[in-house]
């Protein structure tokens, strides 16, 4: 995620590692388990393509990794993107914030990421079983889009848990079974 205001100042998001299930976002991971040099390698494509096509807003900017650490540009979404929700707990500012400052022309901070991060999407398949694990998950944030007709694979909303122990927190949602079926 980078953002760009009016004036071409540019911020952007520490690298989010997201995993798919059914080419469906299921996981975004801050930071990504990448060495430094390979995500600042990513963080500079971003801001390249911010200034090569004179963002003002956020963008999302999709990657893959090859098995040699090189980059491969996928997929561009010029607006707060699922793969950034994150950043509403786990950021000093999230992407929200920064589509707002940059599109009014304000100054944009660096962002810091303030906790490691598990995000996990919840489908329309999911949504029950998420209601369930409120009560005895305090320390998650539940985030409920508030859309009316619930629909398989259809993204109702999502869970941000912050994390010392980001191997600890993917055992954990997966010991939940809310996301096996």
């Amino acid at each position: 995620m980078v953002g760009r205001n009016c004036d071409g100042q540019v911020t952007v998001f520490p690298v989010s590692e997201n995993i798919n299930q059914g080419e469906i976002l299921h996981e975004s991971i801050v930071p990504a388990r990448i060495s430094p040099d390979l995500a600042q390698k990513a963080q500079e494509a971003a801001v390249k393509i911010a200034e090569a096509i004179d963002l003002k807003g956020i963008l999302g900017v999709e990657m893959f990794v090859t098995k040699d650490d090189k980059i491969v540009i996928n997929e561009l979404a010029p607006r707060p993107h699922n793969s950034g929700h994150y950043s509403i707990e786990a950021c000093n500012f999230s992407q929200f914030s920064v589509h707002n400052r940059a599109i009014c022309n304000w100054p944009l901070p660096k962002i810091k990421l303030l906790s490691p991060v598990v995000m996990v999407n919840v489908l329309g398949q999911h949504v029950a079983g998420t209601e369930n694990l409120i009560a005895e998950k305090p320390q998650w944030s539940f985030h409920d889009y508030g859309k009316g007709e619930v629909r398989r694979d259809r993204k109702m909303g999502h869970v941000t848990i912050l994390t010392d122990d980001v191997d600890k927190t993917l055992a954990e949602i997966a010991a939940t079974k809310v996301w096996d079926v």
